[in-house]
């Protein structure tokens, strides 16, 4: 063989290297798919901001105590442990990764660039580097399979519902309207129309959404086959519509302020004679858990967390059991 059928072969040989390694960084790189009925957070914490968020055994949390980074600890309460100096709500999990809102009002320097940073960014979980999916001002954030759907705002525009792909390559309009993708139901979202209040439906890829319920419904949350929500046609008491059979119950006879449910319980804020209250689904076993006016309502298998209204401060209870006690929640740290 001659020297110049060598070099044919040998630089061959080069490109098939190169494009190997390309398309095997490309691999190693790349995000796996989430189980198509994968759900970054429960709609009624997300409501609350989505400010603790439990998957594989841990809660992530945004520490209000300090600034509200983000934040690990078991799911038992113990452990807790700084991930990142970052400010975050609306965390979802999936996956080997989080994704969250970079909540950046002031403005900040990171990595010695000054500037507003807020944003949709990805973290995986047990590194330290996240990465930008969409720099923009948003609202509530919701994972949905392999796509997040968030309330993306801008001054010439207002607010409309965005989506991104999980490396956020496609990203974009979703549909021209105000849409809250925090309840989703077998990959539809049931959302408020903001001018009649009434319940619609958004199935991703329609042009708009399409009326479901002629109540003017706020924050409606899924659970199981049920759908919770405050009656704007009655003074904002707690509904629930059950999917199945179709039937209307009204749950409590006051008015609320905010609510979650997780597991067939209900933390709801009374309005009259202010308190945080938790009830069976059904309406009943009512303990007043805490006297005075509460937001910020997040639910994990074990404990429940809130926060007095406008105060930097948590408070944790049992999600189930107990007589209704409560402590601050103030968890000790220390960085990964």
């Amino acid at each position: 063989m001659n020297k110049k059928a060598l070099g044919i072969i040998f630089a061959i040989l080069v490109i098939a290297l190169i494009i190997g390694a390309v398309v095997l960084s490309k691999y190693m790189s790349r995000i796996p798919d989430n189980p198509p009925d994968t759900i970054g957070n429960s709609s009624g914490n997300l409501n609350n901001k989505g400010l603790y968020c439990e998957s594989d055994g841990y809660i992530y949390f945004a520490n209000i105590n300090d600034n509200n980074y983000l934040y690990r600890m078991d799911s038992n309460g113990t452990n807790a442990v700084k991930l990142i100096d970052v400010p975050v709500s609306y965390i979802n999990a999936g996956g080997d990764y989080l994704y969250f809102y970079f909540d950046d009002p002031g403005g900040t320097k990171f990595m010695g660039v000054a500037g507003r940073m807020s944003g949709i960014y990805r973290l995986k979980k047990g590194e330290k580097d996240f990465v930008c999916l969409d720099k923009c001002t948003s609202g509530i954030l919701n994972l949905v399979g392999n796509t997040l759907y968030y309330e993306h705002y801008d001054n010439e525009n207002g607010m409309q519902l965005y989506h991104s792909s999980l490396d956020g390559k496609d990203k974009g309009l979703s549909v021209n309207e105000i849409v809250n993708p925090a309840c989703v139901i077998n990959g539809e979202i049931y959302y408020s129309e903001q001018d009649s209040q009434l319940l619609k439906i958004y199935r991703p890829g329609s042009s708009e959404g399409r009326p479901f319920m002629d109540y003017a419904v706020y924050n409606p949350v899924v659970e199981g086959t049920d759908i919770y929500f405050m009656n704007m046609n009655d003074d904002y008491r707690l509904y629930r519509y059950s999917l199945s059979s179709g039937t209307l119950t009204k749950i409590t006879d006051e008015r609320i302020d905010t609510f979650n449910v997780y597991g067939g319980v209900i933390f709801y804020q009374r309005n009259h004679d202010p308190a945080l209250i938790r009830v069976d689904a059904d309406g009943q076993n009512a303990i007043v858990i805490a006297e005075g006016n509460y937001e910020n309502i997040n639910c994990t298998s074990t404990y429940t967390f809130y926060s007095p209204f406008k105060e930097p401060s948590t408070y944790i209870t049992y999600t189930f059991g107990g007589n209704g006690e409560s402590a601050r929640f103030s968890p000790a740290a220390s960085d990964q």
